[in-house]
């Protein structure tokens, strides 16, 4: 069988990434220390190459439409104005690196070598201690998690846990589940880095790239980054992500004019990496047929996701420590938060109730012999009650006993027996039912401290609790709950890393109403150091974040709404909608064929709420 050159180069890279299931601690090599810089920091620059100039790069459908959607001035957003690298482009990307070894004090053995580079003051940890990566539910950082072993005379590292982030400034980017690998080989004075880039959301084969750095002979002065995020663009609404809808792009043109290449060689894709692509271009009417319909998703079947499952399946319950006292359980279908201290444990939302009693034991080695006393649920929905009557009958709310609920008048029966449970009063009516009809779910587990508006506050375990409600957005009874001291925000479904946001249209829920609660979130946050950190974000599925993340899925949410709403101003029916995949670039992330909650579901949930809202402003 035939193997092109660069076929035959990605292939033992690949190899190398299996190898690191079966690391083992090596204490030699060779020693990448000191101060470095890019030999040609200007021939392939990752921040002002020009858009749409995606030739060589091996972009799938969707990373091709992503990048054409993709609007210049959506980095004036504030969660993306400062935000860091990936390493590949961060190492590619010019400035000045250091690096430097981490060694045991007393034995002198390797732990780490640590990596450093001026832009966007990204600072790396490569593990050389043999230690695991994470599990899928850990939080994704700009750099990732990295391992790192010697192959000889080339270091080499595999990295996960990455964000999504830009292969180049133009708008080609890398999903959040891309994986890394990098060898660094040095000949005295030059070092030879080369990155192996592999995406299963946005790229059809690895993305290979080399560049070479040169060790200063002296330090360079300058290491800082100065940058803080601002009003950029002040007329803006809260709601509105700058996008390209599909084939509206205003610089297609731009770059293919100004150095006279086809049009279908800069829409890129893995053809467009090899020799033979060239004999592709001399048919000028068929490439530019072929690159007209390239612009617009293709007909076929639906993408579902790709991602790795976050959640264990391993029949446990899993804490993950969060922030100060707070707790994410994972295992149970929806996570879990429990904040814990002298007092007890406040739990927020109750899984589904499979491994209530696997929760409640998990909770019980958190506080010993506190009692659980608070459960708050941010919606009604199974995967987030399902263990209400369990941890309720766990529970005990001893600030209830002897005062004038327990004694007198106003008392009920069972004051301060089992956990007092808190909900949005939306949630009570959807779990309960009128008297003389049978309830949806048993009575233990429904809120009984409710709220009707704005939040319910309480100052617990020595820290400020908000919950606060979400109006209409994935129902009509959201909340958050904010920890206020910890800085740890749990969004309930208005935010989860493993689909598109369940839409309850019939009970409450509009695509502008999570939009908005999604903002409300961003309104709290801030971040600890150039995007990252800072406030900590647990979701109603899925690993834990922080506010990039949620900017994240803000911005797809809005930008899959605008096109939606311009086929609706078309006249479009729903089946339309569905027929011209508004989704595609997020499906290979997001999406689902088959389940409890598909593509096709959310997409009609966003159309029905943008028609019905459509309708109540022609009704005024």
């Amino acid at each position: 069988m035939k193997m092109t050159q660069a076929a035959a180069l990605w292939v033992p890279m690949l190899m190398s990434v299996a190898a690191f299931g079966q690391s083992t601690v090596q204490q030699s090599g060779i020693d990448i220390s000191g101060a470095w810089f890019n030999l040609l920091q200007d021939t392939d620059s990752n921040a002002t190459i020009q858009l749409v100039a995606y030739g060589g790069y091996p972009l799938n459908e969707a990373g091709r439409l992503y990048a054409l959607s993709a609007d210049p001035s959506r980095m004036t957003s504030r969660q993306l104005q400062c935000a860091q690298y990936s390493p590949h482009f961060l190492l590619h990307g010019g400035g000045n690196y250091r690096f430097w070894e981490d060694r045991d004090p007393f034995t002198q053995r390797l732990i780490a070598i640590k990596m450093y580079g001026q832009i966007t003051e990204g600072t790396r940890t490569v593990w050389m201690d043999g230690r695991p990566h994470p599990p899928a539910y850990a939080q994704h950082t700009f750099l990732g998690f990295s391992t790192g072993k010697y192959e000889g005379d080339v270091l080499t590292v595999y990295t996960t846990h990455m964000k999504r982030n830009w292969i180049k400034a133009n708008g080609m980017t890398q999903s959040d589940q891309a994986t890394l690998v990098e060898h660094f080989t040095r000949h005295g004075d030059r070092l030879t880095y080369t990155s192996v880039l592999t995406d299963p959301v946005y790229l059809s084969e690895p993305l290979i790239r080399s560049t070479d750095m040169i060790r200063a002979v002296r330090n360079p002065d300058a290491w800082l980054y100065a940058c803080d995020d601002g009003e950029q663009v002040l007329d803006r609404p809260r709601d509105k992500v700058p996008n390209y809808l599909f084939g509206k792009n205003p610089y297609l043109l731009e770059h293919s004019t100004q150095h006279k290449v086809p049009l279908f060689g800069d829409l890129g894709g893995p053809e467009t990496m090899y020799p033979e692509f060239t004999a592709k271009l001399k048919d000028s009417v068929g490439t530019e047929a072929a690159a007209k319909a390239m612009l617009f998703p293709s007909r076929g079947p639906q993408h579902t996701s790709r991602a790795v499952d976050p959640d264990p399946h391993d029949g446990d319950i899993h804490v993950l420590p969060v922030q100060d006292n707070v707790y994410m359980l994972v295992g149970d279908g929806g996570n879990i938060a429990v904040q814990t201290g002298e007092q007890g444990a406040l739990v927020v939302d109750t899984g589904t109730g499979k491994l209530a009693d696997k929760v409640i034991a998990a909770i019980r080695k958190l506080i010993g012999d506190k009692p659980i006393q608070f459960v708050v649920n941010t919606s009604f929905h199974a995967d987030h009650t399902g263990g209400n009557v369990k941890i309720h009958d766990a529970g005990a709310d001893p600030s209830l006993v002897g005062s004038f609920f327990s004694a007198g008048g106003q008392a009920f029966a069972d004051a301060g027996v089992g956990a007092t449970i808190i909900a949005h009063q939306n949630v009570q009516n959807r779990m309960s039912a009128p008297t003389g009809k049978a309830a949806p779910t048993a009575s233990s587990g429904w809120p009984t401290d409710t709220y009707l508006e704005g939040r319910r506050r309480k100052y617990y375990n020595d820290e400020g609790v908000e919950v606060l409600w979400q109006p209409n957005a994935v129902t009509d009874g959201d909340s958050i709950v904010h920890f206020r001291r910890s800085d740890v925000i749990v969004t309930g479904d208005i935010f989860t890393t493993t689909q598109y946001p369940f839409i309850d249209v019939a009970n409450g829920g509009s695509v502008q109403g999570e939009i908005a609660a999604l903002n409300n979130i961003l309104d709290r946050t801030i971040y600890k150091h150039l995007g990252e950190g800072g406030t900590l974000i647990i979701p109603g599925h899925g690993r834990l974040c922080d506010e990039y993340d949620v900017a994240e899925y803000r911005d797809m949410i809005a930008i899959i709404r605008d096109r939606v709403q311009a086929l609706i101003q078309t006249g479009a029916t729903l089946d339309q909608v569905k027929a011209a995949r508004v989704t595609i670039d997020y499906d290979d992330r997001y999406g689902a064929t088959s389940g409890p909650w598909t593509t096709d579901m959310f997409v009609e949930s966003v159309y029905t709420s943008l028609k019905q809202s459509q309708a109540r402003a022609g009704s005024r």
